[in-house]
């Protein structure tokens, strides 16, 4: 077989690159514009749960770790 037979399946590779076409090259997943005027009530309630759950495990934490800190160093 010859070296050029060999490269045959990386011709495509080898070329110079091509810019998409107008149509090509919006993105695929973006569709329409989200709606601002009706918010999703659940995913926000979710969203601000969330983060108030995790800042009151952080902050107990911080608390838990500062009182264990302060026994095993004789602070107490």
């Amino acid at each position: 077989m010859a070296p050029s037979g060999l490269l045959r399946p990386f011709a495509r590779l080898l070329a110079p690159a091509r810019l998409p076409s107008g149509s090509a090259a919006r993105s695929k997943f973006y569709v329409r514009d989200p709606p601002n005027d009706k918010p999703d009530w659940p995913k926000v309630g979710l969203t601000l749960g969330t983060a108030a759950f995790l800042w009151y495990y952080l902050i107990r934490q911080h608390n838990e770790d500062v009182l264990e800190y302060k026994r095993r160093n004789g602070l107490e």
